[in-house]
Formats: C-alpha cells, structure tokens, sequence
C-alpha cells in the first residue's frame, strides 16, 4: 500500500466548502443573536409597558424585601441607619415613603405617579413583589418601592445590558464564532473527502491497491462508511482485473503451445512429403485442442460478464442428475469402472438444466477419469439440509457431493483448483486445460450456490455442491 504518498491535513479556509460553511454558520448565529436580541427587547418593552415608572424585577424585588425585613423588625432608626451606612457601589434605590404624608424617611423626592403606581399594586390591581407595604413600630404604614427615576439613566428603547457599541460589539462576536465553527468543521469534513479524492485520482493512474480507510482513523461516521465502500469498490476492481490480466496471460498460454506445435508440424511436413498425412493429423488433433480452448474460455467469460439471466426453469434435480449418471456410466463401464447415485424423490431448484447439467457432468467426468479401474464414483445427495433465514426469507438448501477414489488433491490446492487455467501438481490432467472446474464454480455460482472441495473418505477428491432449492418430496433414497 502506499499511502505513505497521501498528504497530511491542510488548512481548509481556501476551499470552497468552508466559504460555504461559514456563511452558513455567520446567518445562523446571526439569526439567533438578532432574534434573541428582538424577544429580550420585547419581554423588556412589556414590562415597561406594565408598569412604567416602577421598576419590578428580580434586583428590585431583593432590595425592597430586604428593605421591608430591617423595617419590620429593627424599626424606622435602623432602616435610615441602613441606608446611611450602605458600602454598595451604589445606593440602595429603595424609597420608604409615609403613606400618610407621602414623604420619604430620607428625604428624597418622591415620584407621584410612582406612589400611585405602587398603591395600585399594592391594592391588587397589577400585583408586585417589588413592592410592599409595611408597618414601623409606632404603627404608620410605609410603601416600599424602587422608582426608575433612582436607576441609572437608561433609554426605554433599549435593554439594560446594551451599550453604544453592542451592534459592534455582536457582530464581531458572531463573525469570530462562525470562523472557529466553520474552521473546525471544514476541516474534519475535508479530511477523508481529500482522501477520497487522492485515493480516486491515484486509482484511476493504475495503483489498484490504494485503499483510504486506514488513513481515517477511529473516526465513526458516513464518511468512514463512504471509505469502506471505496475500498471495497478498489479490491473488487483490482481483483477483477488481476483476474483478468491473469486469465489472459493463460491463455496466451494456452493457445501458444497448440499452435507451436502446428508450426512445427507444418514444417516436417514440409520437409518430409511422406509424413504429411501423420502431420495433417497432428494438425487436426491441435486445431481440435485449440476449438476446446476457445470454447471453454467464452463459457466462462459469458458466465462472469451475465450470471444473472439464469430464466424462470424449473429444474428436478434428481432427474438431471440420473441423466448425467446414465450418460457417463456407459463410458466408465468400458474403463472398468463404477458410478453410485445415492438419491430419491424430487428436488426442484430454478435456473438453466443445460447449465446445471454441464456443471454436474463435468465434476462426473473428471471424478471417473481420476478414478482407477475397479474403483467407484460415489454422488450423494442429501436432503436434510437445514433451513435458512436469507433476504428472501427463509430457504432451504440441498447438498450434492461428488466422490472418487483417486489420488486426490493437496490440501492446500483444494481452493485453486478452481481458478482458471491450475493443473494440480499431484495428479496429471490428461487431455484438461484447467478451466472446467472454474465453469462449474460459475454456474453454480449463478445460481445463488457455491462449490467447495475437499477429502473423501475414501482418499480421492470430494467435490461439494450447495444449491437453494424451492421444493423437496422424500421418496426415500435408493441406490442406482
């Protein structure tokens, strides 16, 4: 892999998704700092509207309840000693106004429609803890209250927290969040999109196995998501050229030997007019080699370029199978040998019976070819295979094995000895160009199945067919 190529993070602010982000990011915090301001300026509106010449919030509330308190239980002398010794920055905004002479204890001017305001809350008209009424220790009421005229000047039309330079102040504010916001965003964003993007742009110039997901991290999101898919799209790609490459390299192979031969055929029979009839005939036995070639390989690339278009048939898989064994057991009985069908009963699966039949007769034929004089090809076909739960639902699957008493397959070729164009290194293939088990993997493969091999019992190769089938009627399982 060499991703050691892939650039490290870049600054994302001259890319065209972080203007987008930020602008993004400026309207929206905008939008709210500008609302917030508009319902704070509102709620601020209202209650001046309520009571214009009082002020009843929460500061209000605690200085006149605090005010009351020291009235109510120290008396008139401690209440003036309270505000006379008051060490706050500024003095407590409090009136106690007589509400029999309508003069405050200190002396301070006294708002009229102020005290009228307050003797309506406090008679219930508009109610207040802001406001109180309270009674001294010689038995005279006094009317607590914080008059506006006391605060520090302030325009109706504005909030308490604004200042001149609020309006500066906020959108230097919401323009510096929405930078840092868009920054980190475009930047965790642009991250693995320039991944992507080197990795497309180094794949599309022939490095197949450029892959991107190790290079995110521990990140978890659909982005990581989108990188799995590309790598998984890169390996599948590279296999399949790979595959490609290879297969055409196999038969450039293949067909370089026959014609090789044909050249020097010709050519003896060039040079040796009595040989010409022994040379046609080589000829002709190559020509015949070269048409086999040829025609598997089309098989084959048609089965991996359309393996879908498999038609509606439905198949009784027990019959094929008798006919395979019909057909290919008149020729092992002139070689000495025996083909064993353990089946019964009707098993119907869907697909093309030509294909299915092919796949089947060419494992047949091969187990009988590798199978030695006086020995048995054993098929076996089992019924009881359990049910699944699959995207279609639930399926049932049947088990095919075919089994000879050859000299078997290497354990560690069991799986190439599908590949196009392998000859086993144990046991020669007389006649074979190694591609007749790659046919059957793809035809058994169109068919929503697979093929395995492995060991039989008896020494020789086992080879495993997995089919889906729609229907199975046990009529017990005889031996033909």
């Amino acid at each position: 892999m060499k991703n050691a190529r892939f650039s490290g993070w870049r600054f994302p602010l001259p890319g065209r998704l972080f203007l987008k982000i930020f602008l993004a990011l400026w309207l929206a915090i905008g939008g709210l700092v500008y609302t917030v301001d508009y319902v704070v300026n509102a709620l601020f509106q209202a209650e001046m509207q309520k009571s214009p010449d009082l002020s009843t919030g929460y500061r209000a509330e605690l200085a006149t309840m605090l005010v009351a308190v020291i009235l109510q239980h120290d008396g008139l002398a401690e209440t003036r000693q309270l505000f006379l010794e008051w060490s706050g920055r500024r003095p407590l905004p409090v009136l106690v106004v007589d509400e029999e002479r309508g003069s405050d204890i200190l002396g301070r001017m006294v708002p009229p429609l102020a005290l009228a305001q307050a003797k309506e809350m406090l008679a219930g008209v508009a109610p207040s803890n802001a406001v109180h009424r309270v009674t001294d220790h010689d038995g005279r009421a006094h009317v607590l209250f914080v008059p506006l005229a006391l605060l520090p000047a302030t325009p109706p039309t504005q909030h308490v927290y604004q200042t001149p330079n609020s309006s500066r102040i906020e959108f230097l504010a919401m323009t510096l969040a929405s930078f840092l916001f868009a920054l980190g965003l475009a930047w965790y964003l642009l991250r693995p999109i320039r991944h992507l993007h080197e990795a497309s742009q180094r794949f599309a110039d022939g490095e197949l196995q450029i892959r991107v997901a190790p290079l995110l991290g521990r990140r978890s999101d659909e982005l990581v998501d989108l990188a799995h898919d590309f790598d998984e799209m890169a390996a599948r790609l590279q296999a399949t050229i790979d595959g490609k490459t290879r297969l055409l390299h196999d038969v450039s192979h293949e067909l370089r030997s026959p014609l090789t031969r044909m050249q020097v055929a010709l050519e003896m029979a060039r040079q040796s007019p009595e040989k010409t009839g022994r040379m046609l005939d080589r000829i002709e036995h190559e020509v015949g080699r070269l048409d086999r070639i040829l025609g598997e390989t089309l098989a084959l690339s048609r089965l991996e370029a359309d393996p879908a278009e498999l038609g509606d048939d439905c198949v009784n898989l027990v019959e094929l199978l008798e006919d395979v064994v019909a057909d290919t057991r008149f020729e092992a009985m002139q070689q000495g040998k025996k083909i064993e069908l353990k089946a019964g009963g009707d098993i119907i699966v869907a697909g093309r019976p030509e294909l299915l039949r092919s796949a089947f007769e060419n494992v047949v034929r091969n187990g009988v070819l590798h199978t030695p004089a006086g020995a048995t090809v054993t098929i076996e076909l089992c019924k009881a295979a359990p049910m699944q739960r699959g995207e279609r639902g639930e399926q049932k699957w049947v088990t095919l094995c075919v089994c000879d008493s050859g000299g078997g397959v290497p354990a560690d070729e069991l799986e190439t000895i599908f590949e196009p164009f392998y000859r086993g290194r144990g046991v020669g293939n007389p006649g074979g160009h190694g591609l007749g088990l790659s046919i059957v993997r793809r035809a058994i493969e169109a068919h929503g199945g697979e093929v395995s091999a492995g060991e039989a019992p008896a020494g020789g190769l086992c080879v495993i067919f997995r089919l889906p089938v729609l229907q199975i009627e046990s009529a017990g399982t005889p031996q033909r």
